[in-house]
C-alpha cells in the first residue's frame, strides 16, 4: 500500500504527522512493556502489536517524507 502524496494540504500533513507521532509513541511503550512482562504468551502478543505499530510508523514516515516533511521525522 504505497501512496504518492506529494501535494497534501497543511491539515492533511498535520494529521498524518500526529498519527506518526502516536504510532511511534505506542511502539516505544510496547517495547518497554515487553521487557517487563514475564508471561511468554503476553510478551509475544506485545511484540506482535509493537511490530504492527512500527510498520504503520514506517509507512507514515515514508508518506510524510514524500510530502516534503522529512525534516520532521525522527528515527
Amino acid at each position: 500500500m504505497r501512496a504518492t502524496m506529494r501535494n497534501v494540504g497543511k491539515a492533511e500533513f498535520m494529521s498524518l504527522f500526529q498519527q506518526y507521532q502516536a504510532e511511534s509513541l505506542c511502539s516505544k511503550k510496547l517495547q518497554m512493556y515487553s521487557t517487563q512482562v514475564q508471561d511468554p504468551r503476553l510478551r509475544n502478543l506485545i511484540d506482535e502489536l509493537n511490530a504492527q505499530c512500527q510498520q504503520r510508523a514506517q509507512w507514515l514516515s515514508s508518506t510524510l517524507s514524500e510530502a516534503g516533511g522529512a525534516q520532521y521525522i525522527t528515527s
